[in-house]
């Protein structure tokens, strides 16, 4: 804390107050005003303002006319406390006078920064523009998703196209290493600026110091922790009106003022697609580029391309998988990649190095959402592994339930099984009809292998369809369509 005149400055919480009372300064404003108080009397130029302002940007250089009226406007009777000197520069009329002992801060002075974009995006261009306009009209927009289906990468452009609405102001906190809500609180601060040296970080606090600030927090990877995420949230947004808060998460947060935005794979070509159709499609569009990176050198020709076109259908146009097929094709060719898709979670591994770690296999994004699930929705989810095509709940129901699993658990289980984004619903008129991605299905067959019960529980889904008459003629699911490794166990 110093004083300047009557003024006090808090540089580490961002506050300039006035005989107590805080006085409402725009974020560029108070960044012109700590780089001239920090300098202690000391002229600061215009292109040392430029440079500490806005690191790394192009600006018109009239921009710090603009927030240096603004912050003489809020000095009021005190504006000649920053001295304008002709030609050169500014400089205080008088050196501030710290008002207490700086206390250490464990955190960087740097100010806070987005990732950098990644790889260009296919097929998301509608998707990012829908994004920045819910934003800009909503508190909280959560994306969600299954794993690997690229929404951080949609997030991380949305928040950089949406930036400058927040004058560059933008904080972000990556969550997969955090597991409490402490850490993730402490995070939120040091990402936004603020002190966090000592144990009185609580939401309060951090409501109070974000008010009236505008500023766009992007949480990222929030579903291990959505609800300790969901009770820090709430009350800062309650607190802040020019908040904005960008979260992706494979479930809600279930808050007041969230909007979802439900992430859906990559557009894929129909079957038996024309040439132009599937090079136009994105998921063979991002294939193409991924393996031509390598360089795999894919041929453009009619026949690869239907090869590609039918193996990103078999991976439900899932990004991360098409990217984890599209590295192989450099080894095995895109023949053999397509061969060897009934073992997808052996041959889907080798992404980038800079990957998280549950990003660079298929099989550790499908670990990570697994291990948050209850033991019950495990259970079901391993048993939903023998359905190959859309089911009902009538028909789950029947082959699943037995005395590990009630029907009241098979509720609750598909519940939180179409909420953490492992299966997917849609509605038929009135009734409900799940399906796993294929890629989904062959993880959850894995760990059913590994259950005493399986050969049982495979045998009762046989069972029952081939006594169902109705399911037989309506063709719900025929016993041709089983998983045939599964049966014969």
């Amino acid at each position: 804390m110093m004083k300047l005149g009557r003024f006090e400055i808090d540089l580490g919480m961002r506050r300039l107050r006035l005989d107590g009372e805080y006085v409402r300064l725009g974020s560029r404003a108070f960044d012109i005003l700590a780089v001239i108080v920090s300098a202690h009397g000391r002229l600061v130029t215009r292109d040392e303002l430029m440079k500490a302002v806005w690191p790394g940007i192009i600006v018109e250089e009239g921009n710090i006319d603009v927030h240096l009226s603004a912050l003489r406007k809020a000095l009021g009777a005190d504006r000649d406390l920053i001295v304008t000197v002709p030609g050169r520069g500014y400089q205080l009329a008088q050196p501030p006078i710290p008002s207490a002992p700086e206390q250490p801060r464990a955190m960087s002075t740097m100010k806070p920064s987005l990732p950098a974009r990644r790889a260009a995006l296919v097929g998301r261009e509608t998707a990012t523009r829908q994004l920045c306009e819910a934003l800009a009209c909503s508190q909280v927009l959560t994306l969600t998703g299954t794993g690997g289906v690229g929404k951080t990468s949609l997030a991380i452009e949305v928040a950089h196209q949406m930036a400058s609405q927040f004058d560059g102001l933008v904080s972000f906190v990556e969550l997969t290493a955090l597991n409490t809500q402490e850490a993730v609180l402490r995070a939120i601060a040091e990402s936004c600026q603020l002190p966090v040296d000592s144990a009185s970080v609580t939401v309060p606090a951090l409501a109070a110091a974000l008010s009236e600030t505008p500023r766009l927090l992007f949480l990222d990877n929030a579903e291990h922790v959505v609800g300790s995420v969901a009770e820090i949230i709430e009350p800062l947004l309650a607190g802040n009106n020019a908040l904005r808060v960008l979260v992706t998460s494979r479930e809600p947060l279930r808050i007041r003022s969230e909007v979802l935005f439900k992430v859906d794979p990559l557009a894929l070509p129909k079957t038996h697609s024309d040439h132009e159709d599937i090079l136009q499609s994105p998921a063979v569009d991002l294939f193409i580029q991924r393996a031509n990176s390598l360089p795999a050198n894919v041929r453009t020709d009619y026949s690869e391309i239907c090869l590609i076109g039918e193996i990103c259908r078999r991976l439900d146009g899932i990004a991360l998988a098409i990217e984890l097929a599209a590295a192989r094709v450099e080894a095995l060719g895109v023949e053999g990649v397509r061969r060897r898709l009934d073992d997808r979670l052996a041959i889907l591994t080798g992404g980038y190095r800079t990957a998280m770690p549950r990003h660079r296999t298929l099989r550790a994004t499908f670990d990570a959402s697994f291990a948050l699930l209850s033991e019950t929705a495990q259970c079901l989810f391993q048993r939903l592994s023998l359905f190959n095509n859309p089911f009902t709940f009538e028909s789950m129901r029947a082959v699943v339930c037995d005395t590990e699993l009630s029907e009241e658990d098979v509720i609750d289980g598909i519940g939180e099984l179409v909420a953490k984004s492992l299966v997917n619903v849609s509605l038929n008129e009135s009734e409900a009809k799940y399906r796993l991605f294929e890629s989904t299905r062959a993880y959850a067959a894995d760990k059913l292998r590994e259950k005493a019960d399986m050969s049982r529980i495979a045998s009762r889904y046989a069972q029952y369809f081939s006594m169902n008459a109705d399911a037989r003629s309506n063709r719900e699911l025929a016993i041709a369509d089983a998983p045939a490794d599964l049966l014969a166990a």
